[in-house]
């Protein structure tokens, strides 16, 4: 394979079984999905596994890369999410309910600029996000941490809450409505 600058040439030339770009997409992207995987478990073996699995569906799946539908780390960081749900699912270990950023998150963390200003950057959010959680009722609060920090399903916080499943996704809609309301009144989100 010739030399690849883009990450879209990379993943045009994995989708055609090119074993060299895939090579490079993983020496590229690897370090970022390790460290957020190990934010996401806690554990550094864990997160090994995450890794393989990740550039293994990459490997599979390259062309469902839309870039219309978003940064390419963030797609990257999706799917190390759904990963480490799914090895939750699998072992029954708990993710760590401080580390786990949402999609958004993932997205503002990930930028072009993945230096310092852009950890600085991240934290803030993650503060902020924090802080508004903070804000919302004890049953909405703990059922959106119960999803997006700690990877249970909506059915598992059914069963654990002793509540009916349509309860879990109206607390989840409302509590979700109200951190959007406080995020564009911060200007950190556009208006609908």
């Amino acid at each position: 394979m010739t030399e690849v600058s883009s990450d879209e040439q990379l993943l045009a030339a994995i989708t055609a079984s090119d074993k060299a770009a895939m090579t490079a997409f993983y020496d590229r992207y690897e370090r970022l999905v390790f460290s957020f995987a190990v934010r996401c478990v806690s554990d550094r073996n864990a997160a090994e596994e995450i890794v393989q699995d990740v550039f293994m569906k990459v490997w599979r799946s390259a062309e469902s890369y839309d870039g219309a539908q978003g940064k390419l780390t963030t797609w990257l960081l999706t799917i190390t999410k759904r990963t480490a749900i799914d090895l939750h699912r699998k072992t029954q270990r708990r993710l760590s309910p401080d580390l786990v950023e949402d999609e958004q998150l993932a997205q503002i963390r990930t930028g072009d600029d993945d230096g310092p200003e852009a950890i600085v950057q991240a934290n803030a959010m993650r503060a902020i996000v924090k802080e508004a959680l903070q804000t919302l009722p004890d049953d909405q609060r703990m059922t959106i941490e119960r999803m997006y920090y700690q990877g249970y399903t909506q059915r598992e916080i059914a069963q654990e809450m002793n509540v009916p499943l349509g309860t879990v996704k109206g607390r989840i809609r409302l509590g979700l409505s109200r951190l959007n309301e406080q995020l564009r009144a911060k200007g950190l989100r556009d208006a609908p």
